[in-house]
């Protein structure tokens, strides 16, 4: 009946298909050529004969949802561009939920965002037993902009819609079901066609009133205005304290749904489309859906690289620490051996310590049975022998962080297992100077995890001077199998999160030392900023010893621009055992509350000391000169980093830095935090805080950049 590039339409005897099967991709992905093509689709169905209308997939899965590519060429056009395209999509989805005949839509696989409203078009959904349905739009700082705002509410309800577009999780059949947003599952055994032909049957026979389930969609919610007021205060309370100032999306779709609530489809369907405008005019939106676009860059990079190396089959561990206990648990986790090293039974005792305490609390949670926790203890094989590394095929080094210690271990290493790929797990290092000690130093490169491992998504892949392509694949398919994001980075002094960050720390030193409160610039840094913490309470976290050892580290590495300050306060507290959380006294105290969860409180002892080394600590500063001293510095160094080669590319950077350090994914990462800012707001604040040493001076690429009015982002 129809042949399209991305819809057909097939007569089914005294029914028809409208096959959502993308000729020219793997996925199913409504970009502006597919909604054309079912715009065409439609207009065949509506001169035909058919007596009712399957909607399926021709692939194994429904639809990915809309083309996310496009959304930041759409969202710069402006609100009567944004408007327009929207008007036009609903036009187009109107006309199909409008045919005078029932429709039933079969969903397999994954459905997203856009394909989750074209299901939502029929007057019935059943779902194969294995698929995933979401609403993610919230995470891209929008909502649902193809009429599930107004649909899904009068579907399933208004409170079990609002935890679906607030949240934007993902829900398998069973809870697609529980909602009612599914009217069945079909089993693996089941014939999905026939089984929506029986529907289609059972509506035409006259034993289910499609109309009336047509005619409810299109109508006001049926609340009472009290009922309706309950439901969206409470959500508000709960967005407020998720979410926050700094994501709007969800307050917004809560204001949309409030006002649409007693509206027919086509004035509701105006709101919704004001809505979105809305969260785009947020610049939130186009921020994250730049995150979203850099992440599947890096997502694709990791993939041709992991293609080209075999699995890591068995890991060995050096060092049973906290983080060797750490690595040895992520990745038995997944199904590994693990093979854990230590020189003392205290270590291998502290590594399975480490390793069993993280599977308890995945008991605990209900995420892990006894069994499978058992399982994953099983597959570490502690000890204190070299003999039993030589069949693993990657050895990860992650002693103390001291050159002369961890030479000496791996060399020791190459020895007994000299075809394995071996790694450093150090967090500053240099990895080519650590390779000095090795026999085949292409064989070796640096895997830096992040502390707590289970935790921090990102693992940087250290390429040394001699590093083979070999050697950087093989790590980069054992990260991908841990199911976390490896950067790949040249070798220098901190890498590319450590480099950055450290600039960062020694800003927040100058700015105390010269006066600041450290409650308001934590709060300036937190609340304002949106990082998820402040930086007094970040390096109580990381371990002040542990930071002024990196600082000493990049001292030597750039010397002037990341010298030792005159008044290092950092050192200092660790010099007078104020070492953080690890030892509960830092820049604040760190007690357990009822709960026995770890919370920072003011410090009389932390505040002496500091009233010892500066001469004042409330010295007023405004939250911009706050977050520009803070900022300025990393950003700087992360320009440098780029044009030096450590990091390939913005993109790279901003997602290292996100998942790395906890960047405010709101304002987009750091180098599109900085486009958004404005280059020549950038070389302003240089000029205004140079007088503060060689860390605020303007980067030669930054110079550039401004002078022929570049961005970073193209």
């Amino acid at each position: 009946m129809y042949q399209g590039q991305s819809f057909q339409v097939v007569s089914r005897g005294q029914f028809a298909e409208l096959i959502f099967d993308d000729q020219n991709d793997a996925v199913n992905t409504l970009r502006k050529s597919a909604v054309e093509d079912l715009q065409a689709a439609i207009a065949v169905l509506s001169q035909s004969d058919a007596k009712g209308l399957i909607i399926r997939s021709g692939k194994g899965l429904f639809s990915a949802g809309a083309d996310v590519k496009a959304f930041r060429a759409l969202f710069a056009d402006g609100e009567v561009a944004i408007s327009g395209y929207l008007e036009w999509v609903h036009s187009v989805y109107n006309s199909l939920e409008d045919l005078a005949m029932p429709k039933v839509a079969i969903i397999n696989g994954v459905a997203a965002g856009g394909g989750v409203e074209l299901s939502m078009l029929a007057e019935y959904r059943i779902a194969t037993a294995d698929v995933k349905i979401s609403l993610p739009e919230v995470k891209l700082g929008i909502m649902p902009g193809w009429g599930g705002m107004t649909r899904l509410p009068r579907i399933i309800g208004l409170d079990t819609s609002l935890q679906w577009l607030t949240t934007g999780k993902n829900f398998r059949a069973d809870k697609a079901l529980e909602h009612h947003f599914v009217d069945g599952v079909i089993d693996a055994k089941a014939d999905p066609i026939a089984e929506a032909e029986a529907v289609l049957v059972s509506c035409i026979e006259g034993d289910f009133d499609w109309a009336a389930r047509q005619t409810e969609k299109k109508s006001a919610l049926g609340l009472s205005q009290f009922e309706l007021s309950m439901s969206i205060n409470v959500a508000r309370g709960m967005v407020a304290k998720v979410a926050g100032k700094h994501y709007p999306a969800p307050s917004i779709m809560l204001d949309t749904i409030e006002k649409a609530a007693y509206c027919c489809r086509e004035d509701a369907l105006s709101i919704e489309r004001a809505g979105i405008v809305k969260c785009v005019q947020s610049g939130v939106a186009d921020a994250l859906v730049s995150v979203f676009i850099s992440d599947m860059t890096v997502k694709a990079k990791t993939k041709k690289l992991a293609k080209a190396a075999e699995a890591t089959k068995e890991l060995g561990v050096i060092g049973a620490g906290i983080m060797g206990g750490g690595i040895a648990y992520v990745t038995a986790d997944k199904g590994m051996d693990v093979v854990m090293k230590d020189i003392n039974k205290a270590g291998i005792n502290l590594g399975l310590s480490e390793a069993n305490k993280l599977l308890v609390k995945q008991v605990a949670k209900g995420r892990k049975t006894p069994l499978a926790m058992g399982e994953t203890l099983n597959r570490i094989q502690p000890t204190l022998h070299n003999n039993a590394l030589e069949s693993c095929d990657l050895i990860i080094e992650a002693v103390v962080e001291n050159p002369v210690i961890k030479q000496k271990v791996l060399s020791e290493l190459e020895s007994v297992a000299p075809n394995a790929v071996i790694a450093s797990n150090t967090s500053t290092l240099m990895i080519t100077g650590l390779a000095k000690a090795m026999q085949k130093p292409e064989n070796f490169c640096g895997i830096h995890f992040f502390n707590p491992v289970p935790n921090m998504p990102l693992v940087e892949v250290i390429r040394g001077e001699n590093t083979s392509e070999e050697t950087i694949t093989k790590a980069v398919k054992y990260v991908e199998q841990l199911g976390k994001t490896p950067i790949v980075v040249n070798d220098c002094a901190g890498f590319l999160v450590n480099r950055c960050l450290t600039p960062y720390f020694l800003a927040f030193n100058k700015l105390i030392v010269d006066g600041g409160n450290i409650p308001a610039i934590d709060k300036v840094m937190s609340k304002g900023f949106g990082w998820p913490m402040g930086p007094a309470h970040l390096l109580d976290v990381i371990g002040l010893d542990t930071a002024a050892h990196c600082i000493d580290v990049m001292d030597e590495a750039f010397p002037g621009r990341m010298s030792k300050p005159e008044i290092n306060v950092i050192q200092r507290f660790v010099d007078n055992k104020f070492l953080g959380q690890k030892n509960a006294q830092g820049f604040y105290a760190h007690t357990p509350d009822r709960r026995g969860r770890i919370k920072p409180s003011a410090s009389e002892e932390s505040n002496a000391l500091i009233n010892s080394l500066c001469s004042s600590n409330n010295e007023d500063f405004d939250a911009e000169t706050i977050t520009l001293r803070m900022m300025l510095p990393m950003m700087f160094e992360a320009i440098r980093c780029l044009d030096e080669g450590v990091i390939a590319s913005a993109e790279e950077a901003d997602i290292a830095m996100i998942y790395g350090t906890g960047f405010p994914p709101f304002r987009g990462g750091l180098f599109y935090y900085m486009d958004k800012l404005g280059l020549d707001k950038l070389m302003a604040a240089a000029d205004q805080f140079s007088h503060l040493g060689e860390l605020y001076q303007a980067p030669k690429g930054l110079i550039e950049r401004a002078n022929n009015n570049q961005k970073f982002y193209v």
